[in-house]
């Protein structure tokens, strides 16, 4: 008994300094390979025998890290009770899984449904390097958070970014940093539904922060409007039509919920 507690230690300190690539599968299912893995448990929760039962017979060992204790917890199939210090596993666990079957699919269960989130407020950031042109011929740079055209080409000047906001939250309004003077700099946030292709019409706008109505940093309050991602795609669309003297750096949009 000793001898495999030792071993198990062992193999706590080393899962404890291993940097191994995760598994995970949006869908709940991972792919097990002979030896060591590390997968996302997304079942309900349930003592480690039952939430693993479809591998009875196939793994004998898996761990657990326990923040708390900064340890490992243990469940192995037919040692001691007092051995075993993993009794529950909860959905979202990160867990070691010591696989002797040949390679598998496990359904480790289904990810929580969408929820709208509780209460308060946020935002979320949008940065230029992750705009893309609307036009194959645009000739542009971008850094980590600055965008801008080489030329007042009109393939050049607009460009766009998808925007991930919370399901049930309601946009109050959007800050972007920008240079540019004149009309030179358009930033407006824009929902359409998902099954709209490129009809303009059923393009609506949100908020837009214009250069020509003030100096960057600048605030513009957004339409009331409730994210809704079941039904609707959102995205920022950019006007740059000054050459390199207009130039997009970073958004942020704020919002409640």
């Amino acid at each position: 008994m000793r001898t495999r507690l030792a071993a198990a230690a062992i193999l706590a300190a080393f899962l404890a300094s291993a940097t191994l690539a995760v598994t995970p599968d949006a869908a709940g299912a991972a792919w097990l390979m002979r030896g060591w893995n590390n997968i996302s448990y997304l079942g309900t929760a349930a003592p480690p025998a039952q939430a693993l039962a479809p591998l009875t017979g196939e793994y004998t060992a898996v761990y657990r890290w326990d923040p708390a204790t900064q340890s490992y917890q243990l469940y192995a199939p037919g040692v001691p009770g007092f051995v075993n210090s993993l009794t529950t596993l909860n959905p979202g666990d990160a867990i070691w899984l010591h696989y002797t079957g040949n390679t598998r699919e496990f359904n480790t269960g289904a990810p929580p449904p969408q929820q709208n989130p509780g209460g308060g407020a946020g935002k979320v950031s949008i940065a230029a390097s992750t705009f893309v042109p609307a036009s194959d011929l645009a000739v542009y740079e971008k850094g980590f958070n600055e965008l801008y055209p080489l030329s007042t080409d009109p393939s050049s000047h607009r460009y766009f970014a998808p925007v991930n906001l919370p399901h049930g939250a309601t946009i109050t309004s959007m800050t972007a940093a920008f240079e540019g003077t004149g009309d030179t700099v358009k930033i407006r946030l824009d929902y359409t539904p998902i099954t709209n292709g490129d009809t303009p019409g059923l393009v609506y706008k949100l908020a837009e922060v214009l250069s020509s109505a003030g100096s960057s940093p600048q605030t513009a309050q957004a339409f009331t409007h409730q994210v809704d991602n079941a039904a609707n795609v959102y995205f920022v669309v950019v006007d740059l039509t000054g050459g390199p003297a207009s130039k997009l750096r970073g958004i942020t949009i704020s919002y409640t919920y």
